[in-house]
Order: structure tokens, then sequence, then C-alpha cells
């Protein structure tokens, strides 16, 4: 989760509507991040990272049921959905998530699909699809609300 913070972190160098020189663009307000799993989830172990920037520091971050979690949250998913959101002055949040077998029976399968919003407006969706094989599945994924 640390690292989730620090690369969070890295991107206060902006406010509002505004370029950070690579060509990204940060948008001020409600920053939301949605993970959904589906399939056979109970094969899989899905764990997930949330952290956020504001205007001026870290951002607040607060799960689904409208809970302050902190500045930094990690859960393993141990249901269909999950969702962490900011308050209104984030500029960036962003999510990383790690999958892995627990069941070493091949063809298991399972959907992910993780959707980032801004002020309720989709900016970013990645949706993936993993199957067991012979071998340990294990891998990762990464969703920001940058929108360009």
């Amino acid at each position: 989760m640390g690292i989730v913070a620090l690369i969070a972190c890295a991107f206060l160098v902006s406010c509002g509507d505004d370029d950070n020189g690579s060509g990204e663009i940060y948008k001020t307000g409600v920053h939301k991040i949605v993970v959904e799993q589906s399939g056979d989830t109970d094969a899989f172990a899905l764990e997930v990272s949330f952290g956020a920037s504001s205007i001026s520091a870290s951002a607040k971050l607060y799960n689904d049921a409208g809970e302050y979690v902190g500045e930094t949250y990690g859960i393993t998913m141990d249901k269909a959905k999950a969702s962490c959101y900011t308050g209104d002055n984030a500029i960036y949040m962003t999510c990383s998530g790690a999958i892995h077998n627990i069941i070493d029976e091949p063809g298991k399968k399972l959907k992910v699909v993780v959707t980032a919003y801004i002020n309720d407006k989709e900016v970013n969706r990645l949706t993936k699809e993993y199957e067991t094989a012979q071998e340990d599945l294990i891998e990762t994924f990464r969703v920001s609300t940058t929108t360009e």
C-alpha cells in the first residue's frame, strides 16, 4: 500500500484541470474506482490497493459504505464488487491489483473489471480475464483516473 501512496504523491504537480507538462490532464473533483470480479472467484485471490492525491497532499479515501478508510486503502476482495472514492478536492486516484490462483485445478476463470470515474463520469476502464493452467498464475494491474 505504501508504494501506491508514493506513486499517487508523485503526481502532486498541478491542480484543477491542468496539464502537467507530459500531456496528462488532472481534473479536480470526486475520484472513484470500482473493482468487480466474476467467475470462479473462489479459485483466485484478488488484492487491491487504492491511493489518491488532492491539491495539497494525499486525499482522504472512503469505502463503498461511505466510511473513511485513510489515505491509502487495501483489501482482499471477498465479494463481487468493491469501490473506493475521494472527497471533492482530489486530482488523481490509482488502484493497483494482484491476482493469483489459490486452487491448482486448470480451467478456472476469473473476469476483473476496474472502472475509474471523476465526478461520476467514466474516464478509464480495464477488463481482464484470467484462467488457471498447470503453473501458478500471478498477474498485476494498475488503473488510474488520469484522463489522457
